[in-house]
């Protein structure tokens, strides 16, 4: 009989493999998010959505480019922004993060459950999703370590940007 050599390195990457598969969303959930986001007007998607690395539960990241709306700083779309979302009943849960350095309205989507958060006038994020997307085909290995590590900080509570200040975008620079 013959013997299959199993290199160290091997084991477990079917494992990883099948829980990436697992965590990613099946055509039903992909729908129901490109849904949820043409609720805002002219959107730039952005973040892990965009790049197809998010988790079921990560939110939705969105630039709102308002620079010809006469609006003098992002803060004050913001809180106007909220103001609409809270009359309209739209959102709940809703959290503005002014004093950030990239300022942003957190709040999930009642009809869909979805969470978001939206930035005004931020255009780095948009511009690195072709970058990290070119960085994700060219090294096919960096999707599963990014899922893995986002699991691994969500489950620590250190997945939010605001608050622990490290984002996909890093990992994938760092790497």
């Amino acid at each position: 009989m013959g013997h299959i050599l199993i290199l160290p390195t091997m084991v477990g990457v079917a494992e990883i493999v099948d829980f990436c598969d697992f965590l990613s969303p099946t055509p039903e959930e992909q729908a129901a998010r490109d849904v949820a986001v043409h609720f805002v007007f002219y959107p730039e998607v952005f973040g892990s959505f965009r790049k197809g690395l998010y988790l079921p539960t990560s939110d939705i990241d969105v630039s709102i480019m308002i620079l010809e709306s006469g609006i003098k700083n992002p803060q004050t779309g913001l809180y106007a922004l909220s103001r609409v979302l809270s009359q309209r009943g739209i959102a709940k849960k809703m959290q503005v993060i002014a004093k950030a350095r990239v300022p942003i309205i957190k709040f999930v989507k009642k009809k869909s459950g979805v969470t978001f958060d939206i930035s005004f006038d931020v255009d780095n994020g948009p511009k690195a999703v072709e970058f990290i997307k070119e960085a994700v085909l060219k090294w096919p290995q960096l999707r599963p370590l990014c899922l893995i590590l986002k699991v691994f900080l969500q489950q620590r509570d250190l997945n939010e940007v605001c608050i622990f200040g490290f984002s996909i975008r890093y990992w994938t620079l760092a790497s």
